[in-house]
């Protein structure tokens, strides 16, 4: 029985099970309220980074919201409304793609270069294509293949002329 009265019995002074530290629920607080200011930190510096957007000099951008094509900017350092906007790029500088010839190996390919002259004799013509985007937002929308299609008219431009040859 000696054992037992040994024991503090609960709210008396000194019982380890009662003693709370000092300050829990203000500390609580100040750990809530930094974590809170934290976050809003972090939400504010990603929102700031991705409201800004550069375009460089030979470069133009469309401006797409949600979904549409809004604008297209030139170059330069320009805002956009972020997870609304979206920003693609377009190379407005000069492109070019051989026909005929692989531009690697320099060997030709005989499905493209090989055509007939009105004369039923056989040609073997190679050639380079330059193109230059002059409008980013049909480029971008108006095919999904814009390259091949250049390709292919191309080949039917050069066909037809050597065939009246």
């Amino acid at each position: 029985m000696a054992f037992f009265n040994k024991i503090p019995r609960p709210g008396t002074p000194g019982n380890p099970i009662d003693m709370k530290p000092a300050g829990g629920k203000k500390l609580a607080v100040k750990t809530g309220r930094s974590l809170l200011a934290v976050i809003v930190l972090a939400v504010v510096a990603v929102l700031g980074f991705n409201s800004f957007y550069t375009i460089n000099e030979q470069e133009n951008a469309v401006v797409v919201t949600f979904g549409s094509p809004a604008a297209v900017t030139s170059p330069g350092l320009h805002f956009k409304i972020p997870f609304v906007q979206q920003v693609h790029k377009v190379d407005m500088t000069i492109r070019s793609f051989p026909i005929g010839y692989d531009m690697d190996t320099r060997e030709a390919i005989p499905d493209e270069s090989l055509m007939i002259t009105s004369d039923y004799n056989f040609v073997n013509v190679d050639f380079f294509v330059e193109y230059r985007v002059t409008d980013p937002v049909k480029f971008l929308y108006s095919s999904r293949e814009p390259e091949l299609i250049l390709k292919t008219l191309s080949q039917s431009y050069i066909r037809d002329t050597i065939g009246l040859y």
